[in-house]
């Protein structure tokens, strides 16, 4: 329920392009230092997620004027010579959004994240409520769904001394209704039925971050080993657990050219719901649409930098399931590659836009991204 409902919020592209080009870059530099923060950003959203449709929406944020970030930020080669800060923090925002689509998907939600300490602690807080009408795939046939409720997400993250790595926790509560197509010629006519149900559970992370920046990072690694219990002795309707590894490494060659690497994996066990099961999270593949008890990706990426504000990438990658349960295995190559563009909107955040085309097993797809999209 939380993967389908930040799918639904977050798989949007703003529109806003930040100030326009300076002749004089640390000019620039500075007026967006000026306006960044204390300041509210209204952005247009466009969603391109496959698995949910197409769509339109809007958000509003909010980038508070935080004493811990007013210092040297890194977001180039040449201004990471010019500064003994190693790393770009999160930013610190609070954000609503709203958002809905093509097949009657719809979500509303506020977040907020932030940085303090100098960057020892991060944390992150949404509360989100949203209609989700998505498919599962059992034996490769589809069967339509709808997720309706609320979900409330909570993250926390503390630096260990001043090294690269992290512990953290994580609490996630979702109340809904499941509700599977009835109509006439549905597969699921009969078969799967409808309930209610509150999904509460709690998460243990160990991670490792030396990556320069975590908005479009350039060089560095991520690892991120993350554990999730979901139980009736916390107050849900469940008793399952899930894991996920995710391991990204990104190397600079020539200034301009950067190379990503990218390894994802997760498992489940217990009795776990259908809309928690792994799936493989590839562009080119909809969301939920490969799905097992083991579930991941292996993916490379390439971003030229041809302009000061312009680069173009290029990525392919594949994923794979289990096939021990006979009812999600499925006989397709799960393969996909693709092209993208950037547009760096605001220097200071070290945002970028982008657009990408990719082509999967079964279909192509377009996705707008804010940030890097692993």
């Amino acid at each position: 329920m939380k993967r389908l409902i930040i799918i639904a919020l977050l798989a949007a592209w703003p529109l806003f392009a930040g100030a326009e080009e300076s002749d004089d870059a640390q000019a620039d530099d500075a007026a967006e230092e000026e306006s960044r923060f204390g300041n509210f950003l209204a952005i247009p959203l466009v969603v391109t997620e496959p698995a949910i449709g197409e769509g339109l929406g809007g958000g509003l944020v909010y980038f508070h004027r935080d004493g811990d970030r007013d210092r040297p930020r890194v977001t180039s080669a040449s201004k990471l010579a010019k500064t003994n800060q190693k790393q770009t923090p999160p930013p610190t925002a609070t954000g609503l959004l709203g958002v809905y689509t093509t097949n009657d998907t719809w979500a509303a939600g506020i977040g907020h994240s932030r940085t303090f300490n100098d960057d020892s602690w991060r944390m992150i807080g949404a509360l989100a409520r949203a209609r989700i009408n998505a498919k599962i795939y059992l034996a490769d046939n589809p069967f339509r769904f709808t997720l309706d409720g609320s979900v409330l997400y909570l993250n926390a993250k503390n630096r260990i001394g001043e090294s690269p790595w992290f512990i953290g926790t994580s609490l996630s509560i979702a109340d809904a209704d499941a509700t599977f197509d009835i109509s006439p010629g549905n597969p699921a006519r009969g078969i799967l039925p409808d309930f209610s149900f509150t999904d509460v559970g709690v998460a243990a992370m160990g991670i490792y971050d030396t990556r320069d920046d975590t908005m479009m990072p350039e060089s560095g690694q991520l690892v991120d080993l993350t554990v999730w219990r979901y139980d009736e002795a916390i107050g849900g309707d469940f008793g399952y657990t899930t894991a996920r590894l995710k391991a990204n490494s990104f190397h600079r060659f020539a200034e301009k050219f950067v190379v990503g690497f990218r390894l994802e994996v997760g498992s489940a066990g217990g009795d776990v719901p259908f809309y928690a099961q792994p799936f493989v999270p590839l562009r080119g593949v909809p969301a939920l649409r490969f799905q097992g008890d083991v579930a991941g990706v292996a993916e490379i990426e390439g971003r030229y930098r041809f302009a000061e504000r312009w680069a173009g990438i290029a990525f392919a990658g594949a994923g794979f399931v289990d096939d021990i349960d006979p009812t999600v295995a499925t006989e397709e190559d799960i393969n996909a590659w693709g092209v993208g563009v950037r547009f760096l909107a605001l220097r200071g955040e070290n945002v970028w836009l982008g657009l990408d085309y990719a082509r999967g097993p079964e279909e192509d797809a377009y996705y707008v991204q804010l940030t890097h999209p692993w």
